[in-house]
């Protein structure tokens, strides 16, 4: 483990609630994909809530990934979402120790468009209640991912970086990373951290698994 890796370890270690950022969809499921093993043991169950279905393509030419022992992949599959997630609530915490919701962008594009943007909030936040009572026994670890965008600003001329769900997961997120990925490694700023000393810093972290 390089000490990169190590570093990330530490701030999942006094994380309960993450967000993941990016803006590359395989660069994205990459490191979701070395983030499982790094975190994977023979004694604790993985969920990947699989809304983009980006995953489960990505399964078919890493064999090594999916025949990990203890991992779940729940997809949408024109299911209502809350019933994917109560019965993701239905495992039992003491041994769940991640759960990779994938993606909070996808959730807000599933959504009927007469629902009004508080409405979604309020429904992602209970969403989140629900996943973080299922790893709160166990001092497990909740992936959130959403993608970045550039849009103009109203006011000028100048363009700035926004992303579904902003506000909620800046408030309920202990840890917020954004991803830039190089040929041999990922590039991982943090903005946001439950450590200090920890904060906008970057991790250089070499593909080590897939």
């Amino acid at each position: 483990m390089n000490r990169d890796w190590a570093t990330l370890k530490r701030l999942f270690s006094d994380s309960t609630i993450v967000t993941l950022l990016c803006d590359n969809q395989i660069s994205k499921i990459q490191l979701l994909s070395n983030i499982l093993m790094f975190r994977w043991s023979q004694d604790s169950i993985s969920i990947y809530l699989d809304i983009d279905t980006n995953f489960t393509v990505f399964l078919e030419d890493h064999h090594d990934l999916s025949n990990l022992d203890n991992l779940f992949i729940f997809r949408h599959n024109g299911v209502n979402l809350i019933d994917v997630v109560t019965d993701i609530s239905s495992f039992n915490s003491s041994y769940v120790d991640t759960i990779v919701f994938d993606s909070v962008t996808s959730f807000y594009g599933l959504q009927n468009d007469s629902e009004t943007s508080s409405n979604l909030n309020r429904r992602l936040g209970r969403y989140l209640s629900l996943l973080q009572a299922v790893v709160s026994r166990s001092n497990g670890l909740i992936i959130f991912t959403s993608m970045t965008r550039a849009r103009k600003s109203q006011y000028d001329e100048s363009w700035y970086f926004s992303y579904a769900g902003g506000r909620l997961l800046r408030k309920r997120s202990d840890l917020i990373l954004e991803l830039k990925t190089e040929k041999q490694q990922f590039d991982v700023s943090i903005l946001k951290s439950p450590n200090d000393a920890l904060s906008n810093i970057k991790l250089n972290l070499n593909r080590k698994y897939v």
